[in-house]
């Protein structure tokens, strides 16, 4: 099998698949990298060996667990939806996935519950990278990280963002690489998790490869050409926001607050007391250089990306 290189959460990957798994391959990475792609300088991405082989099988898949039982410490974790599987070992930085080819069309399975979940369980557990419960856009130039529990409404707003022209970088997760001098973090802009309703209000959206996720109110919706040229891997910066249904206005956060807020994203998977430390002061260095807000939302959308963009320009 022919091996490809693609660009994923910030990390190089090294492809190999068999050709019927190749349209898999193109939902989820977009288009190989050139063969000349020259390494970032002075950062180098770490480079994750991904292999897809494929099987047959008679069984339905299943939602696995969220993280499977000590995914935090065991020198192999895996990911099984009873039809796939992936075999992550953290340490060699590979993924091993055996594909049914009843999953082939799953984009839920390859994507949500297989490799998707694989590159934040290598995030997590590495000394050298984090990740946040984030999305993040960019409107004209200057870009905005945007957080908050689930249920407030991270999704819908960072969607509504695009609509409106911003450019997108996720909404989901975002992952930090400490030794990208340049402060970005990187997301999966390819595809979003959103509201059913809000997927068929969009005509744009009609043909757009759309799943339902099992026992959730959203579905995985893949951008159509539309969107190609707004859709941006990594972003630098320049706010923080923490989306909240408490109130209408846009208030200062300290920024020992938005980290506490933040602790269980960038801490996950962290054993040490020195990384953790170490990915808190990466972080607090980065939130210091930003405006750094609780964003009230109202139900209105439109005038919610007018205070967004207002905000990135004052």
């Amino acid at each position: 099998m022919r091996e490809d290189r693609y660009e994923f959460y910030g990390y190089r990957v090294a492809c190999t698949a068999p050709p019927e798994a190749e349209a898999v391959i193109g939902r989820l990475f977009g288009a190989p990298l050139p063969p000349d792609d020259a390494a970032r300088s002075p950062w180098t991405p770490d480079t994750v060996h991904l292999s897809i082989e494929l099987t047959d099988t008679d069984r339905e898949p299943v939602p696995p667990p969220y993280f499977p039982e000590h995914w935090d410490t065991s020198d192999e974790v895996v990911l099984d939806t009873g039809s796939s599987r992936a075999v992550i070992t953290p340490a060699r930085w590979t993924v091993r996935v055996t594909l049914a080819r009843s999953d082939l069309d799953n984009p839920i399975v390859w994507g949500r519950w297989l490799v998707e979940k694989a590159f934040l369980v290598l995030t997590l557990r590495s000394d050298r990278h984090y990740g946040l419960h984030a999305g993040a856009l960019s409107v004209d130039g200057r870009a905005a990280l945007v957080t908050a529990d689930s249920g407030v409404g991270k999704s819908t707003f960072t969607a509504w963002g695009l609509f409106k022209g911003a450019d997108f970088a996720g909404e989901d997760a975002m992952m930090r690489h400490i030794d990208d001098t340049e402060g970005r973090f990187w997301g999966h802009p390819r595809c979003a998790y959103l509201d059913p309703a809000l997927i068929k209000s969009r005509p744009e959206l009609a043909d757009a490869p759309a799943a339902p996720v099992p026992a959730r109110d959203k579905s995985r919706i893949e951008w159509p050409a539309l969107y190609e040229s707004r859709l941006r891997p990594a972003v630098r910066p320049r706010a923080l926001l923490v989306l909240t249904r408490d109130h209408e206005t846009v208030r200062p956060l300290p920024v020992e607050a938005a980290l506490d807020l933040c602790r269980s994203d960038f801490a996950a998977g962290k054993e040490s007391p020195a990384v953790r430390e170490r990915v808190e002061s990466d972080l607090r260095a980065l939130l210091s250089g930003m405006a750094v807000v609780e964003f009230g939302l109202s139900a209105d959308l439109d005038a919610n990306f007018a205070r967004l963009a207002a905000m990135l320009h004052p």
